[in-house]
């Protein structure tokens, strides 16, 4: 059989079958196209944050300036220059996305889509072909080419490489030696260069490195990642100049007086001994630049262990609030995170231990182990000997209130998460009397209930045949299930159709209920269109909320 000659109709089909293997090599699966749309939107919300961040930076460094602190000036107008260099370049960034998914997706005089809407996701050569050209091995100068990308990253990382060098040693403006070596090595890793070499060992250009061959998704995601280097970079310089111009040093201003007894408890017949010392905090303390943490942290890179929690801050004082399920010997040990004047983070350790006794009262959720934000928490308060009468009962914690029902039975509502702590006290002859430690609740938000569309419930995607998407009148939020009586009650969303590939403006609806031209839109779906409710917001027992997009497949 292998020495018989083929016909040319066998030779045909072997060559279609060889063409077949290697469309199939090259074909990327939805799941690494999803990976890549997933990973896009968790860059752009972290380029958002650090937008956020350094605009607060900003912000405080004119504070400071109105303020009289002059020598925050020259520091602040350099900080100023560097957001500056750095929108321009992010901007070019955002417009040169634009121009490939349009060009892709062959779309004219339209804004950029969200990725999860694009269809030409696994698209790879339209990108190759805009950023590097027909000839990999001469990319393209032309305007939006990854060449002039690679121009435009180029002369910002010079601008602010020129900045830093002159600040280096310049009284004004100085920098400290450190200071200065991390901010050059970001910029370093930033800056475009050619040191890169194929599977093969053969020496490839950062334009064919960051781009050929790649999926449109893959691209856009690239893109993302440079603004989001570009993003970093800005906040690592604002942040240090802020440190040099000294903006950062902390004034001891809060001082007072301590005892921390060797131990609470005394047998009759021991001395009672204790440490009596004075302690100096700051009214300048705040997350930005102190953080309490319960429990280990790693002091190298910052992570905190799986367990640990941060501690909310009083006066420049992190509180610890600990549920006690059970009576013995305890431990407390955590860090002390503080950010120094040269903008780097030192690490104080602290421990102790304490004794939890059995309670002599009892406060028992009626329907969860957890209080929840805007609803009444039922509770049931007992105390052994004490009538239900004679029990006063408080809570505090969380902007919480309480209300007696009773006979025991009480009900409290809460405005913001944390820990709520409730105290029993019991009327006697001789005054109040409290019953048992006090009780440790956490106070958490109600978790997102799911939406329904046309009275179908869903947390994120839909398929529906054609007719029932045509008729498709309302989105909901499903109230069914909940142990409270908490009302979630949709106030608006927007609706949008994709439709042979063109996608649709935006169609705010109001309510829970699609505006008539919403269903206009709807009637002109067809087997394989689809539908996003996008920008959807709905009123909670503790405010509002924005829920996640919905897409509806019509199949």
């Amino acid at each position: 059989m292998s020495n018989a000659k083929e016909t040319p109709r066998q030779k045909m089909i072997g060559m279609m079958y060889l063409v077949l293997t290697c469309l199939l090599a090259l074909n990327v699966t939805k799941e690494v196209l999803q990976g890549f749309v997933t990973i896009n939107e968790s860059i752009e919300t972290t380029n958002s944050n650090f937008t956020a961040n350094t605009q607060k930076m900003m912000e405080a460094f004119q504070e400071a300036i109105d303020k009289g602190k002059n020598e925050a000036k020259p520091y602040y107008l350099k900080a100023k220059e560097v957001t500056q260099l750095s929108q321009k370049t992010f901007d070019y960034i955002t417009t040169l996305k634009q121009n490939v998914q349009l060009y892709t997706e062959d779309v004219k005089g339209s804004d950029t889509m969200k990725l999860s809407r694009i269809e030409k996701l696994d698209d790879f050569d339209k990108p190759t072909y805009l950023l590097i050209g027909p000839d990999e091995t001469k990319p393209t100068e032309a305007k939006y080419s990854a060449k002039e990308l690679r121009k435009n990253i180029t002369t910002l990382t010079t601008e602010l490489n020129k900045m830093i060098d002159e600040m280096k040693d310049k009284k004004g403006t100085f920098l400290p030696e450190q200071d200065y070596l991390v901010l050059k090595g970001k910029i370093k890793l930033f800056t475009p260069h050619d040191n890169y070499r194929d599977k093969d060992g053969k020496a490839i250009g950062w334009e064919v490195k960051n781009f050929y061959n790649m999926p449109l998704a893959g691209v856009i995601t690239n893109l993302s990642k440079m603004q989001s280097d570009i993003r970093n970079i800005e906040s690592e310089m604002v942040t240090t100049f802020a440190a040099a111009a000294g903006k950062l040093n902390l004034k001891f201003d809060a001082l007072q007086a301590r005892i921390i007894p060797v131990s609470s408890y005394v047998q009759a017949g021991s001395p009672y001994t204790a440490d009596v010392f004075l302690t100096a905090s700051s009214s300048d303390f705040k997350e930005d630049n102190m953080q309490f943490i319960l429990g280990d942290v790693d002091t190298i890179s910052g992570k905190l262990a799986e367990s640990a929690v941060i501690l909310p801050i009083e006066s420049g004082t992190g509180k610890i609030n600990l549920p006690t399920s059970s009576a013995g010997h305890k431990e407390v040990k955590g860090w002390i995170k503080l950010k120094g004047a040269d903008g780097f983070y030192k690490y104080f350790k602290y421990e102790n231990e304490y004794v939890v006794a059995n309670s002599a009262a009892a406060v028992s959720p009626d329907k969860m182990n957890v209080f929840y934000i805007g609803v009444e928490n039922p509770l049931t308060v007992s105390s052994a000997g004490v009538a239900p009468t004679d029990l006063v009962v408080n809570v505090s914690g969380c902007g919480a209130s309480i209300v007696n029902n009773g006979n025991g039975k009480y009900t409290t509502k809460a405005s913001s998460t944390g820990t709520c702590i409730v105290t029993v006290m019991a009327r006697t002859a001789t005054g109040l009397k409290q019953q048992g430690p006090p009780q440790f609740f956490r106070v958490k938000r109600f978790p997102n209930p799911p939406l329904k569309v046309s009275g179908k419930s869903t947390y994120g995607n839909l398929e529906m045949k054609l007719a029932e998407a045509k008729n498709m009148n309302s989105l909901g939020v499903d109230n069914a299930g909940f142990d409270f009586v908490a009302q979630f009650k949709m106030e608006k969303f927007s609706i949008c159709t994709v439709v042979g590939g063109t996608a649709s403006a935006p169609i705010t609806c109001t309510g829970n209920q699609l505006s008539s031209e919403a269903r206009e839109a709807l009637k002109k779906l067809k087997v394989g269109s689809k539908v996003y409710f996008e920008d959807i917001q709905v009123m909670a027992p503790d405010g509002r909320r924005d829920f996640a997009n919905i897409k509806v497949l019509v199949k």
